[in-house]
């Protein structure tokens, strides 16, 4: 297992790397191999373990009854994905989660990461104290996202995210997390569209850009 993941993994933040390896059993820790564009959980499957990404690329879809995909989220090495609908009590995932290129995953067990176990490990309350943190985030992340998403037009969500973001820098220069498929998909728009708007605001003078650094004027 490399180790030098979940030390990126936030579910193990302030825990030294020595530690994560004997934590592994107490977790009951497993690794799965998925191909290419392999599901790992289709729509309506029961979900018990939480699970963190090792190797690869994972997205979280939704399809549609006309089976029309969209990206949810796109998962890199050392993120997390499940723990909101394990920990909630949700028996069976309301979305499918794909492996998009050949990826490794490591499950847990859900109540090991919220529960001391009897041993009481020195590290076990870090853990449990950052997957409350993790979930508590991911609330905030989802608000904030909610937020630009009630916008009308899709020139008004693009400034919503960028003030946003701006504003968490505490810089009218920023650089943003998301290439512009990520941000498209977090703006629920088309790619080619969000590029036209980025563009007619630029020309309009309200931002500046290259790649993903940005310039609020």
């Amino acid at each position: 297992m490399d180790i030098s993941v979940l030390e990126k993994c936030p579910l193990f933040k302030g825990i030294p790397s020595y530690s994560i390896t004997p934590m592994m059993g107490c977790l009951r820790a497993h690794e799965k191999y998925y191909g290419k564009n392999e599901f790992i959980y289709r729509s309506g499957d029961k979900i018990s373990e939480i699970s963190i990404v090792l190797s690869g690329n994972v997205q979280v879809i939704k399809e549609d009854m006309w089976g029309n995909t969209t990206i949810l989220a796109n998962l890199k090495e050392g993120m997390l994905f499940g723990e909101a609908f394990v920990l909630g009590g949700v028996d069976k995932i309301p979305l499918s989660v794909l492996s998009s290129e050949k990826s490794r995953v490591l499950f847990l067990d859900k109540k090991r990461t919220v529960t001391p176990c009897a041993s009481s490990c020195q590290f076990h309350h870090d853990v449990s104290d950052n997957m409350l943190k993790i979930l508590a985030d991911k609330n905030i992340f989802l608000t904030e996202r909610m937020e630009h998403l009630s916008r009308r037009t899709l020139k008004e969500k693009v400034l919503s995210f960028l003030s946003s973001e701006a504003q968490r820098t505490g810089s009218r220069t920023f650089e943003i997390g998301l290439n512009r498929q990520e941000m498209a998909d977090y703006l629920a728009a088309d790619r080619s569209a969000l590029s036209a708007i980025l563009s007619k605001l630029k020309d309009e003078g309200l931002i500046d850009y290259s790649k993903n650094r940005f310039t609020l004027k």
